[in-house]
């Protein structure tokens, strides 16, 4: 497994910040401002490669499993899962017998779609990881080239999601950016992608943008049309934003511990946001909103830091006994 870099850890952040801002903004999606529908559509068409980054840079560094990090992982997702509960219930939600299973259950239940999807590919990482060590490189190419056709290319260019997942937030494109992310690994980025990472970043912003804000003006729905986690836009400007900055390396203490604590901020942003956004959502046709979605962000920032130091100061004992009680006893 590679070692933490600070270069791609100030990506991981990055991809983050971009998914919370999209969270920030949800509210403005029917506005009636122009210049405010501009700022949507920018944000949608760089944001939603966020989450496509965050993947192939697990992919890149490659997820090794172990019972002990399983376990920590439901626990700090039953933390944050409490956490947003209690928000729920703070803006009036009733309480009832499923939500508190849901509570208790955050990963089957899908309470984060990422989250879920991220630790099946975590359960699966050894198989996967073998896959690409045991195929050939003309294997790969195949077994990629047929994710890639049906779970990016065909939504894309023929409008058919094949998984019913119609915005590409699910299991067959998280794993489809593992492997290309591991291929990556095994065998260096492209030339060609090398060669043109940074211009085919901003292309695919600018095209992902300009298309998303027409097809806006027709049908107002459509604003995010391009923005999809399953349009070949979004997964091949998050592998350009993955190749240009693997190329500009740089190492820095302060970014490698502020990484850690990308993953906590997408788990409480949610939640956090939903207490702050009733606070400025009456104002999505003003121009003044884009003060209260930064004043939001940096709330949910905030909050991240003080809710996993909870967390850490709570969980990280009995995170670290049942860890180790697994890793001995449990097969792997």
């Amino acid at each position: 497994m590679k070692a933490r870099q600070s270069h791609i850890e100030v990506l991981r952040i990055v991809a983050i910040l971009l998914i919370v801002a999209m969270h920030a903004i949800g509210c403005v999606l029917t506005t009636t401002n122009e210049w405010n529908r501009l700022g949507l559509t920018s944000v949608n068409a760089i944001g939603n490669m966020g989450v496509t980054v965050f993947m192939l840079i697990s992919g890149y560094f490659g997820i090794r499993f172990r019972w002990s990090k399983l376990l920590t992982l439901w626990l700090i997702a039953v933390f944050y899962s409490v956490v947003e509960t209690t928000a729920d219930w703070w803006l009036g939600a009733t309480p009832s017998a499923s939500m508190l299973y849901s509570v208790l259950t955050p990963v089957t239940s899908r309470r984060w779609w990422f989250l879920t999807c991220y630790v099946v590919i975590f359960c699966l990482s050894p198989v996967l990881n073998k896959l690409v060590e045991v195929l050939s490189r003309r294997q790969i190419h195949f077994f990629l080239g047929v994710l890639i056709f049906f779970f990016i290319l065909s939504p894309t260019l023929l409008l058919h999601p094949l998984t019913g997942d119609a915005e590409g937030k699910g299991l067959a494109n998280l794993l489809t950016a593992y492997l290309v992310g591991q291929y990556i690994a095994r065998y260096g980025f492209p030339f060609w992608l090398q060669r043109h990472c940074g211009k085919l970043l901003v292309g695919c912003f600018l095209l992902a943008f300009v298309g998303s804000y027409m097809a806006g003006c027709i049908q107002p729905s459509a604003t995010i049309v391009l923005c999809k986690d399953n349009n070949v836009l979004m997964a091949l400007g998050a592998l350009s934003a993955l190749c240009w900055t693997a190329r500009h390396p740089f190492s820095n203490a302060a970014a490698n511990w502020l990484g850690a604590f990308a993953f906590p901020l997408y788990l409480s942003n949610r939640g956090v946001l939903s207490l702050v956004q009733p606070y400025y959502v009456g104002h999505v046709n003003e121009l003044c909103i884009w003060g209260y979605f930064a004043a939001a962000m940096v709330v949910a920032i905030l909050a991240a830091f003080v809710l996993e130091g909870v967390r850490r100061l709570l969980l990280d004992g009995l995170c670290s006994r049942l860890g180790c009680w697994a890793d001995r006893h449990l097969p792997c």
